[in-house]
């Protein structure tokens, strides 16, 4: 019933389009209606293959942290900086792989590292299993 009911719009979509560009309407206007016109076969696809996602809203968000630290990373004045920044995201992304939730790790690590112990560092580790138990998202 969705379907039938989005087939009719995208099908009122591109006559209403079609109809636009016989009116012969500016060159970025015409460009965009072209480019649309040249997607049309592969817009119809979604309704012979109902398998196919309507969206990539999945995806988009999974490469959305990796674009974030690339534009992040821009802005490192100094190579101490760039290092400072991959160090960060590095923990970060451990943390997250390793299923915990990223502010009970970095408050767990900043406050052991803040009483001037001398910790082991393996102990801070996102997989053992003091840190697993303490820091479970």
């Amino acid at each position: 019933m969705v379907c039938l009911h989005l087939k009719a719009m995208i099908d009122d979509f591109y006559q209403l389009i079609e109809e636009a560009l016989t009116k012969s309407p500016l060159k970025p206007l015409r460009n965009a209606i072209k480019n649309a016109l040249k997607l049309k076969k592969r817009v119809y696809q979604m309704f012979r293959h109902g398998e196919l996602p309507l969206h990539n809203n999945h995806n988009e968000q999974l490469i959305r942290p990796t674009t974030l630290v690339r534009k992040n990373s821009l802005f490192a004045k100094s190579t101490a900086g760039a290092k400072a920044n991959a160090i960060w995201y590095s923990i970060v992304q451990t943390a997250k792989l390793n299923h915990l939730d990223v502010f009970k790790y970095l408050e767990t690590l900043l406050s052991a590292f803040t009483k001037r112990e001398t910790p082991e560092i393996e102990a801070y580790l996102p997989w053992t299993r003091e840190i697993q138990e303490s820091c479970k998202a």
